[in-house]
């Protein structure tokens, strides 16, 4: 779980009425965001280093508690990165959103998973191991909510072995909201060669069909009028 006495520290300055394009911030080393929530009345447009944002998301993750620390303000306020916002092409950070809490409010947040162990289809049958799900959903206090939820891939013994969400350990007090039906992950048979041959003849040749690519312009998109301004500006 989050350190609640010791949780990771960001400091974020104003920017005011000042309008600042995405693209600029980005060129000058620095991200864009707004905070909101508990205790927070209006909006506040925030703005902070990207190198240090980088270094407490590779602590911490999306959907993780952390404190901020707001210019002006002598008060530190409990927040979760409630949402980022990717550059389609680049990969980088352009936008965050962050919610301020209370540690004993409930909050439904995404928890991303963590596979651990050595599967024996895998290691000794030559079994492709296939991830199903990156994060699932869950409900606990704010002080509760875990890194990342650990999943055993040791029981993946023979091909089409599959893991479910119900054979997975949770931490105490954190209640999963997806189906515990769910399948994670799964080890399949390996392709032959002449199935690997048909599947790069069906391959589609426009990018616009990748489904990555779909899903990450959908990420771009935002979910709030300040993102959507970020967008125009650019």
């Amino acid at each position: 779980m989050i350190s609640v006495t010791n949780p990771e520290l960001l400091e974020v300055a104003k920017r005011g009425e000042k309008k600042i394009k995405s693209k600029n911030a980005l060129k000058e080393g620095r991200v864009l965001g707004i905070l909101y929530g508990r205790g927070v009345k209006v909006n506040i447009p925030v703005i902070f280093p990207k190198s240090n944002f980088g270094k407490l998301l590779e602590k911490t993750g999306e959907g993780t508690l952390i404190k901020l620390k707001v210019e002006g303000e002598e008060s530190l306020k409990d927040v979760i990165i409630q949402d980022i916002q990717y550059h389609t092409f680049s990969g980088d950070v352009l936008h965050v959103d962050f919610l301020s809490v209370s540690l004993e409010e409930e909050v439904e947040v995404e928890v991303p998973l963590d596979f651990v162990g050595v599967s024996p289809a895998v290691k000794d049958l030559g079994a492709i191991f296939v991830q199903n799900v990156e994060n699932i959903e869950v409900k606990c206090k704010a002080k509760d909510i875990p890194k990342s939820i650990e999943v055993d891939i040791s029981k993946l013994v023979a091909f089409d072995d599959m893991v479910y969400l119900k054979d997975v350990v949770l931490p105490a007090n954190i209640e999963v909201l997806d189906n515990t039906d769910l399948v994670l992950a799964m080890v399949e048979e390996p392709r032959t060669d002449k199935e690997m041959e048909a599947l790069e003849e069906q391959a589609p040749q426009d990018v616009t069909e990748v489904e990555g690519v779909k899903k990450e312009e959908a990420s771009t998109a935002g979910s709030n009028d300040e993102k959507k301004e970020d967008k125009k500006e650019e």
